[in-house]
């Protein structure tokens, strides 16, 4: 049985990232003594799942490939503040978030602006998506238009309140209230097309 995806959770409670291991106190500690085999290691595990996120949050692979190279800098620049409390992964994640949002600040993009009209009357099919795969919905999030992949990002996959979105990217919460509904539903639509899953939704 294919496992569900509820809209108002956040993706990464969800998913298996397959990590292969969170006590990895001893490569840390090599990593903190600048050795590059451990630095290597360290980006060879988590890697390719932080850049998942970078695509999500960047304009295009380069971009993403740059948010990346930037964020493992930072990564081991503060390693040394990294207290074991929560898992690595978590604490990478976030400096990866920030980093993100840092760019879309720096290049101070158009998602600031286009106030979207609202009316959620146009919305009541949006749960809809929570019938659909959530691999499914992983490998649509680059179709949507940028705007709406960064809100819907926030939202959906890391969780934020609305109000935190719309302080982070300075945007009026009815803003960021629009964008979710009409990001679910532009999401619903390239589903159905993309897998044919009419037959799922009745």
């Amino acid at each position: 049985m294919q496992q569900l995806l509820n809209i108002n959770c956040p993706l990464e409670k969800i998913q298996s990232f397959n990590i292969k291991s969170e006590n990895n106190k001893e490569l840390i500690s090599h990593c903190l003594q600048n050795k590059e085999w451990a630095q290597k290691e360290l980006y060879d595990l988590y890697s390719s799942n932080l850049y998942t996120i970078c695509c999500r949050y960047a304009i295009d692979k380069n971009e993403a490939k740059d948010i990346l190279q930037e964020s493992f800098i930072k990564i081991f620049t503060h390693l040394h503040q990294y207290k074991s409390l929560g898992t690595l992964y978590g604490w990478m994640k976030k400096i990866i978030i920030n980093t993100s949002l840092n760019f879309i600040k720096k290049n101070k993009r158009s998602i600031a602006k286009n106030i979207d009209d609202y009316e959620e009357k146009q919305f009541e099919d949006a749960e809809i998506i929570e019938k659909i795969n959530t691999k499914d919905i992983m490998n649509c999030f680059m179709d949507l238009p940028y705007k709406y992949r960064i809100v819907l990002s926030m939202y959906i996959i890391e969780g934020y309140h609305q109000k935190e979105i719309s302080e982070i990217l300075n945007l009026e919460e009815s803003t960021i209230r629009s964008r979710v509904f009409r990001g679910k539903t532009m999401l619903q639509k390239i589903l159905i097309t993309k897998y044919d899953l009419i037959e799922v939704i009745k």
